[in-house]
């Protein structure tokens, strides 16, 4: 029984399996813990850099009545975003066109387009608008039944594509304001079917509540001014945008989903 008691003035005897049991234990908890944050990392990193798709239509009306619709999307990752969409209506004049474009837009994570391309047919009649980008020239190439076309536009260092028959592009406008600073913005917006250049002032009214789709919304109303058309935007505090009005025109454009 003496010798399994501890001796005065003697150290206790360890067994070898157990000496250095605790720091054994600490070094294993450390370095497992190590090990998860280096597998959870990369994850993360993944999940906060993970492109962000937007999808959906709108329906396109003119003077209260449906032409036609445009299906739409989206992609925005860190350093750009793409967009394509489909828009078929029929004019809404004396000839009932059918129309139909196809576009497909390259920009950077401000919006500052890379490159943009349309294919147009109307009534069987085919034809593509092509723009490529520059700080301070866009050129558009026009092919169709006449005679190729290029044509360019002096611009500023930043701007945005705002083609007004493709009604997406608003959304960029509506992305490019800041809610928080409020007040009145300027936004460079070149329009190649116009081959024109211009500047927005937009603005905010205010808050109100609109019926989209049988759905009540409390909405943002910008308006987009330049001078010459004024656009009325209505989108909610992530900037989705639920509609358009061009009142000079007579166009309203709802979003379906």
């Amino acid at each position: 029984m003496a010798n399994s008691k501890e001796r005065k003035g003697q150290p206790v005897h360890v067994p070898p399996g157990r000496r250095n049991a605790r720091p054994a234990r600490l070094m294993f908890v450390i370095g497992f813990s190590l090990i998860v944050l280096m597998l959870s990392l990369p994850f993360a990193l993944t999940a906060e850099e993970a492109p962000q798709r937007e999808e959906s239509k709108f329906a396109i009306y003119v003077d209260g009545k449906e032409i036609g619709s445009e299906q739409f999307s989206i992609l925005t990752s860190a350093d750009a975003v793409d967009s394509t969409s489909v828009v078929s209506f029929r004019d809404p004049g004396k000839s009932r066109k059918k129309v139909r474009m196809e576009t497909q837009l390259s920009m950077d994570s401000r919006f500052m387009p890379r490159s943009y391309r349309v294919r147009t047919d109307v009534e069987g009649q085919k034809g593509t608008i092509t723009g490529t980008f520059a700080p301070d020239e866009a050129t558009f190439d026009y092919q169709g039944s006449g005679n190729p076309m290029r044509r360019g536009l002096m611009v500023g260092n930043r701007y945005i594509l705002l083609d007004t028959n493709i009604f997406h592009h608003f959304i960029f406008i509506a992305r490019l304001y800041d809610l928080r600073a409020g007040g009145s913005q300027t936004v460079e917006a070149v329009i190649p079917q116009e081959l024109d250049s211009g500047k927005l002032k937009v603005s905010e009214i205010g808050l109100e509540k609109l019926s989209i789709r049988g759905k009540k919304m409390n909405l943002h109303h910008l308006t987009a001014d330049s001078g010459m058309l004024l656009i009325n935007l209505w989108i909610d505090d992530q900037k989705i945008l639920y509609k358009i009005e061009l009142p000079a025109r007579k166009i309203e454009v709802i979003r379906g989903r």
